[in-house]
Formats: structure tokens, sequence, C-alpha cells
């Protein structure tokens, strides 16, 4: 069903990305260790990832890497969440679980396996050793798949661990795991795995990169056409042509849309999706202003057409109420630019989803 508003799971259900998965599917016969699925939130990068990982006869492990926050980001609920996922998936666990078991500090059950995070021997390290174990005697790869990867970041620090490491050591050692790895906050994962910075373990590593773009008006028309066809359903083209204006492209919001639509059974629902939209877009934005209110004052800046470095200071400046520091402004740019919020065109500053900057019109 393409109006289903959970990440796609097969291939029929996914519109319009074959190109992707043909990179996904060359990437495995022949790329690096690493590879990278990059693009801006609700482009459809989960589904994308889960329908590669459906197909590939090659082992796999998927972390959800948001599901980190629920456990403090701390050493404990990284094995909580990387045992949890080896549990869902039964039929490789009773591949791998004789590989498994010879780290001490794994506890094998009959249905499930715990890391004890304790155990001194036991390290991410050591379990990846098996899993390349696993794939090498299969004549395999072993796929490990971390969702929202730049949370990782959060990781680091005293008692806990830098993932980069973790990926470094099984970029050089194991030659059967590959990682790959997706972000939203594009910059910011960048940032983090640090391929350019001299100082970072991952510093010159080969990695295939793999960019999920957002509909063209023409697939955009396409996909509610044959959304709306799966559910008997005719629209007028006006009200298809309205939502790809309003939606610019963006497979989440096309298909939240839509889902509406089919559920209120009112093809007339726009301005509602709409608002809902916005306010999803608004709760992500409130967490920057409540970290500071300067974000605040620069979001909304630019959505009311402040655009340039000069005239966003000004209008920054007339809502604090005193001159501001060219650093403070910069700093302020550059995050927002990292989270894949603004982008940089010809010295110009402007919001990549149009959701964002109506949520920021409301600040």
């Amino acid at each position: 069903m393409l109006f289903d508003p959970a990440p796609k799971e097969n291939r029929k259900e996914l519109f319009n990305r074959e190109k992707e998965l043909a990179e996904l599917e060359s990437y495995t016969k022949a790329g690096p260790r690493i590879a990278l699925v990059l693009g801006i939130r609700r482009i459809g990068k989960t589904s994308l990832l889960r329908v590669f990982a459906n197909e590939i006869v090659h082992p796999w492990i998927f972390i959800d890497a948001r599901r980190l926050s629920e456990y403090g980001y701390s050493k404990i609920g990284l094995y909580r969440v990387l045992s949890e996922e080896f549990n869902k998936r039964r039929k490789l666990l009773g591949k791998i679980v004789d590989y498994l078991r010879r780290i001490k500090g794994v506890r094998v059950f009959e249905a499930h396996v715990e890391f004890n995070w304790r155990e001194k021997e036991l390290s991410i390290s050591s379990i990846l050793e098996k899993l390349n174990e696993y794939a090498e005697d299969n004549g395999s790869s072993f796929f490990v798949i971390i969702d929202e990867a730049q949370e990782l970041r959060f990781l680091r620090g005293y008692g806990k661990l830098d993932f980069r490491n973790i990926i470094a050591y099984s970029y050089d050692n194991l030659r059967r795991v590959k990682f790959l790895l997706s972000g939203s906050e594009m910059g910011v994962l960048h940032e983090f795995l640090g391929f350019s910075d001299h100082k970072s373990p991952l510093y010159g590593r080969a990695r295939e990169v793999i960019n999920v773009e957002r509909f063209s008006k023409d697939k955009s028309i396409e996909f509610l056409e044959a959304g709306f066809k799966e559910e008997g359903v005719s629209p007028p083209r006006e009200v298809i042509e309205r939502a790809v204006e309003v939606f610019d492209g963006i497979p989440g919001w096309l298909t939240l849309y839509g889902y509406m639509s089919i559920r209120r059974r009112n093809l007339n629902v726009i301005d509602q999706v709409l608002d809902e939209a916005v306010k999803v877009a608004a709760s992500e934005i409130s967490n920057l202003t409540r970290y500071s209110q300067l974000y605040k004052h620069v979001l909304k800046a630019v959505a009311m057409g402040y655009r340039n470095w000069k005239n966003i200071k000004y209008f920054v400046e007339s809502r604090i109420g005193r001159p501001m520091y060219d650093k403070s402004l910069y700093q302020a740019l550059q995050n927002l630019l990292a989270l894949s919020i603004l982008e940089k065109r010809d010295m110009e500053y402007s919001f990549i989803d149009p959701l964002y900057r109506e949520a920021s019109l409301r600040l």
C-alpha cells in the first residue's frame, strides 16, 4: 500500500527508488566497507534500507540509533538494543548463535541472546569478529545497517565509547563486515564520522555515498495517482497538483496526505494535513529553540525572507534589542546547515523543507 505511513518492507510498496536500490545492490558486490545513505527528513531512507535488507542474500542486522536515547545513550543501552535486534531475527540468530556463544559475556537461551555488558571480554568489536567469522565460513558479507547514525555521536564521553573506533577497527580488520549508515542530519553525520578530519579514526577511509532525493513534480503526481488508484479513488487533477505544490516532492508528506485523504474520505484535507505536518516540524524545531532563543530569531528571519548574512543579522538584532557577535550568528547558521534544516546557495540561506519554513513563521 503506497499510502501506508509505516516504513515500507518490500519493493512493490516502494515508489520510484529503483535507481537507489540498484546503487545499493552494486555496493553489496564491489563497494567499500562503509556506505552512507543520505537525505532530508521524511525522504524515505528507512523504507529504502528495509527493502534493501529484505532483498539481499547476505545476513544483516538493522539498528535504529534513535532508540539509544531511551537508555541515555549508554553502553548498556547499546548492548540491549543490539540483543533485541538479534532476537527479532530468530532465523539469523539460529545460524550465528554458535559463533556468539564463544564470547565470554554472551548468554544464549532457547529463543534469545543476552549480552552481559559488565563482562570485560565482551565488546562490540568481539561481536563483530564473530559475525565476520560466520560470513567468512558462509562465503558472504555481514551488513550492519544503522538508521539515523548521527545519533551514535552521543555515545561518546566518560564511561562510554566512540563508535567511530569500532567502525575503523572493523574496516581495517574484518573484511566481511560492511557498515551501511543513514542520516537525516547530513552535516552532523559527516562531522561526526570525520572522513576529512585527520583527528578522526575514520579519516581517509573509502566510502560509498547514496543520495536519496525528493520526487520531481511529475513523479509526485504519479505517486499520488498510483496511491489513490490502489484505493479505488480518482481525485481531480487540480487537487493532486495543489498537494504536490504544497508538499514539494517529499514522500513522507505526500504519503501522509494520501493516507489522511483515504482515512477521512475527503480529498480536500490538504490544509488539515499541512497543519498537522507543520506541528510535527514545529515540535522538532522547538528542541533547538529551547536550547537557545537565537535559533528562533534566525529561523524566523529566513522564513520571512531575510536570506543573506547582513539582513539576517539586522533582523535578529532588532528582535533581541542589542548588537550580536558575528561568531554567534555564524555558529547558529552552521548548526542549522548541519542539521539539514537550512541550505546555503549563492550566499543566501533558505529552508530545505517548506514545512519547516511554515513552522518557523509561527514561532
